[in-house]
């Protein structure tokens, strides 16, 4: 007798521990539905006639370190002589022809950027031959769930996920956000007859 006591009251609690949602189970869940649709994180890439800002170009001349872009700087064309002389006189005709120099200068393309073999192989959207392409940079994959809040009235819980970057491509340069950073998420998960769920219908 006591020993069925003992299984009766084993399958009991494992019953009721099976509707729990732990971190291990939240962190299954996730993984899951990142398989079925990733965190990919992406970047606009121009090509051909590009401007490329001071404080940017470091980052492209890595890419081409890389050996993912060629790149190569456009010459900044010289005011012709005949420009130079005319209305020498006019002060006002001067200024405006500075002006327009070096609102051209700001806006004038300054390199021409083309992709590789290499670097092809991270096209996402686009094609090598158009003006931009956009290009995988790395994508999110769970570092570590970090908390899971349960709301039994509500059949729901509330978990915070920690993500790592993986995957991360050359471009990883371009994007505005370090992939050796971790980032922290909260995430709505709902209990159904089937079990939690974070992705799928419920």
């Amino acid at each position: 007798m006591k020993p069925l006591l003992l299984l009766l009251s084993l399958f009991f609690l494992c019953s009721c521990g099976s509707d729990n949602l732990s971190n291990s189970k939240a962190e299954d869940i996730i993984e899951d539905c990142l398989e079925k649709e990733p965190l990919q994180q992406k970047a606009r890439l121009q090509l051909n006639q590009a401007r490329i800002e001071e404080n940017d170009i470091e980052k492209y001349k890595k890419l081409a370190d890389e050996g993912v872009i060629e790149l190569e700087e456009i010459k900044a064309e010289k005011d012709s002589e005949e420009n130079n002389v005319s209305d020498n006189n006019d002060p006002l005709e001067q200024w405006r022809r500075e002006a327009e120099k070096r609102r051209n200068e700001r806006i004038a393309p300054n390199y021409i950027i083309k992709l590789t073999s290499k670097g092809k192989k991270h096209i996402t959207e686009g094609d090598a031959n158009n003006d931009y392409v956009i290009v995988n940079i790395f994508k999110y994959v769970v570092d570590e769930v970090l908390e899971v809040q349960e709301f039994p009235a509500m059949n729901g819980a509330k978990v915070k996920v920690q993500y790592e970057a993986d995957d991360i491509t050359p471009f990883a340069v371009l994007s505005p956000r370090n992939p050796s950073e971790l980032i922290i998420k909260d995430l709505t998960m709902k209990k159904t007859s089937n079990g939690w769920k974070y992705c799928d219908d419920y």
